[in-house]
């Protein structure tokens, strides 16, 4: 796995309070600092890969999301690094895996800057209806089964949004089912539901 440069700045050196002033107090200095990480983060993600001869690179995005800063803010200090890191990833034979924690209905145009069939983009909470119309054609889609469902909802709840994710997110393919995080504390019998649904409801 890797980390996009502003994440790195707000999880580990700055804490989200200092990142968010950053972008207020000190803009180029907080622009410059990404512009020193990437490629560190970059040759780190290469190196990784080759030890561990794995070809998909997990990217947990933490604070890029529609609630954490504007979209001009989005545009200005956290895309740009992302994007490159993304691109030096593709670049050295690798497919990224950028996991869109919270909502990226306001980012999702973005996405289209990618490489077409290069990217497989996992999902949280985004609307899928609109990821699909969106960026369908450019990147895999993936996630947004709620765990919270597979953990204390009905079978006929799990099934009504499993079939929507595979009428929707799955139409004419292009994605791959699976939760909105960490398969954490799930029902066995939910999850049986969620399988034979999927199976069911994404059949071509």
């Amino acid at each position: 796995p890797t980390l996009a440069p502003f994440d790195v700045i707000s999880d580990m050196w700055r804490g989200m309070r200092g990142s968010m002033l950053d972008m207020y107090r000190c803009p180029d200095k907080l622009i410059e600092a990404q512009d020193i990480l990437l490629p560190m983060m970059l040759g780190a993600a290469l190196a990784n890969a080759q030890a561990m001869g794995e070809k998909r690179i997990f990217i947990p995005l933490h604070r890029g999301a529609d609630g954490f800063m504007s979209v001009a803010q989005f545009e200005k200090f956290y895309w740009p690094h992302l994007k490159a890191l993304i691109f030096g990833l593709i670049e050295a034979g690798l497919t990224p895996v950028p996991f869109f924690e919270g909502t990226y209905d306001q980012r999702l145009k973005y996405l289209r800057e990618l490489p077409p069939g290069e990217v497989v983009a996992w999902f949280d909470r985004t609307d899928m209806a609109c990821a699909k119309e969106q960026v369908g054609d450019v990147v895999c889609l993936m996630g947004n089964m709620p765990v919270s469902l597979l953990q204390s909802g009905t079978p006929e709840q799990v099934r009504a949004y499993t079939k929507y994710l595979c009428e929707t997110a799955g139409k004419g393919g292009g994605y791959m089912m699976t939760t909105n995080t960490t398969l954490d504390d799930c029902h066995p019998d939910l999850v049986r539901v969620w399988v034979d649904a999927t199976r069911e409801y994404g059949a071509y």
